[in-house]
C-alpha cells in the first residue's frame, strides 16, 4: 500500500519532511585503448556483421580504410553504434540517418570535414573489442562477481533510500540511465538518435527546506533545488529525444 495514500494531509500536501542523497549518475566515459582502431573510407557497409572471432582483436583483417583517432566526444558516440553493429537496427535507414546526424554534432571540425558518409566508416575493431569485454564479464570469478555485488549493495544503502515524515523508504530508481542510441518500438522515426548524457546541471532536486540538500558532484551544480510538497518525486530531468512528443516529459526518481 502506498504510504502517500495512507497518510494524506488535510492541506493536500504529500509530505512535511523529505531528505535524500540525490541520483547516481552514469559512469564517466573511458576512452578506448590505443590499439582499438576506427577506420574511414572503407568499402564495407556499416550494418554488415563483421563475424569476428572473439579474443583476436589484433588479428583482424580490416577492410581498406584510413585509420583515424577520434576526439573523445566523437569516439564515445561511435562506440554506441559499434556495440550494435550486429543488430538489425544498424541495417535500418532511419536509424543510420538519425545516428549519423547526431554523431556529427559531437565531431571536431576536422572530423566533420573527413567523415561525410556512414557507409565508409569501419567500426569492426571497436565492435570486436566490446564482444571481447562481454566474454570477459561472463568469465568473471565468483570473487569478482561478489565484489561488484557488494559495491552495488553499498550504493543502495547510501542512495537507495529517502526519509520523509519520520519514515525510511526505498527509492524506485536512483540511477540515471547512461547515454546511448534511442531504439523505440517498431519503426520509430527517432530511432538512432543520441540519448545525451544527463549531467547535474540538468537535474531539479526536490527536498525539504530544513533537510540536508544533496551535494552535486564536485565542481558541478544542480539546475535547481525546489521544496515542492505537492509532488512525490525527488529529482527530475528531461530526456532529450522524446521531449517533442511528450511536452517536456520528466523522468523522476519516485518512491516505491
Amino acid at each position: 500500500c502506498n504510504r502517500w495514500e495512507e497518510e494524506k494531509k488535510e492541506d493536500g500536501t504529500k509530505w512535511k519532511f523529505l531528505e535524500h542523497k540525490g541520483p547516481v549518475f552514469a559512469p564517466a566515459y573511458e576512452p578506448l585503448p590505443s590499439d582499438v582502431k576506427f577506420f574511414y573510407d572503407a568499402p564495407s557497409l556499416p550494418g554488415v556483421s563483421p563475424h569476428i572471432k572473439l579474443g583476436s582483436i589484433m588479428m583482424i583483417r580490416l577492410s581498406a580504410g584510413k585509420e583515424m583517432r577520434l576526439c573523445e566526444s566523437s569516439e564515445e558516440v561511435a562506440t554506441f553504434y559499434a556495440r550494435m553493429l550486429d543488430h538489425d537496427y544498424t541495417t535500418k535507414e532511419a536509424f543510420n540517418k538519425n545516428f549519423f546526424k547526431d554523431w556529427r554534432h559531437s565531431m571536431s571540425d576536422k572530423e566533420k570535414e573527413i567523415i561525410k558518409d556512414l557507409s565508409k566508416c569501419n567500426f569492426k575493431h571497436m565492435h570486436a573489442y566490446f564482444l571481447q569485454k562481454t566474454e570477459e564479464r561472463k568469465a568473471m570469478t565468483k570473487e569478482e562477481k561478489k565484489k561488484i555485488k557488494d559495491q552495488n549493495e553499498e550504493m543502495i544503502k547510501e542512495y537507495g533510500f529517502c526519509t520523509f515524515d519520520g519514515h525510511k523508504e526505498r527509492i524506485g530508481n536512483f540511477k540515471i540511465e547512461p547515454p546511448g542510441l534511442f531504439r523505440g518500438r517498431g519503426e520509430h522515426p527517432k530511432m538512432g538518435m543520441l540519448k545525451k548524457r544527463v549531467v547535474p546541471e540538468d537535474i531539479i532536486i526536490n527536498c525539504s527546506k530544513d533537510s540536508k540538500v544533496p551535494k552535486a558532484p564536485e565542481g558541478r551544480r544542480w539546475r535547481e533545488v525546489r521544496h515542492d510538497q505537492n509532488v512525490t518525486w525527488l529529482a527530475s530531468w528531461t530526456e532529450n529525444v522524446q521531449v517533442c512528443h511528450t511536452h517536456l516529459l520528466d523522468h523522476k526518481l519516485v518512491f516505491v
